[in-house]
């Protein structure tokens, strides 16, 4: 399982831009179910193509996931801000389509080497176990480590968010 699970997430693609037009028509929506307007402190996308983006979204609305870690790297890379609590998040589909917003709950940078058993608590079912989710995200990152020794490797940063869904609405957690 987790084999397969490394083979789809090296599978990249890069995601079209938010589409506008449906964001705001989403957003709409958002404030029509919560009640009041909805303002975003960022977009962004998560995983590493279609199929990886449409499961994260599957497993979120489920109440499986609530919580993400990417190397900080990305975030420099792609221009995004850090995540700090309270901070609400639109993300986004490979096609443009917003998919589901969140608010950060609580977010943390770290060392690669000091990602715990409690940081994966809340995430994807499949990644839970610290060894699955090291294999599959080294696998994952391994351009991005390319040249770096063992060590280098254990600091780099990462960033830890954990995360509540606000729209759609969302299974509770499990």
């Amino acid at each position: 399982m987790i084999g397969a699970a490394v083979a789809l997430m090296l599978a990249a693609a890069a995601p079209a831009a938010p589409d506008p037009a449906a964001v705001d028509a989403f957003l709409r929506r958002a404030g029509a179910a919560t009640g009041a307007p909805v303002r975003i402190d960022m977009t962004r996308t998560m995983g590493r193509n279609q199929d990886i983006s449409r499961k994260i979204t599957e497993q979120v609305l489920a109440g499986e996931k609530r919580a993400t870690l990417a190397r900080e790297a990305e975030f420099v890379e792609k221009g995004w801000p850090l995540p700090r609590p309270g901070q609400i998040v639109l993300v986004y589909d490979f096609d443009g389509k917003p998919s589901f917003l969140y608010r950060v709950v609580a977010a943390q940078v770290l060392p690669l080497g000091s990602v715990a058993p409690w940081h994966l608590m809340t995430e994807s079912p499949a990644l839970r176990d610290l060894s699955a989710w090291r294999k599959a995200h080294l696998g994952l990152w391994k351009d991005a480590i390319a040249g770096m020794s063992p060590d280098e490797v254990e600091h780099m940063p990462v960033v830890w968010t954990r995360f509540e869904p606000v729209y759609p609405a969302a299974s509770p957690p499990r």
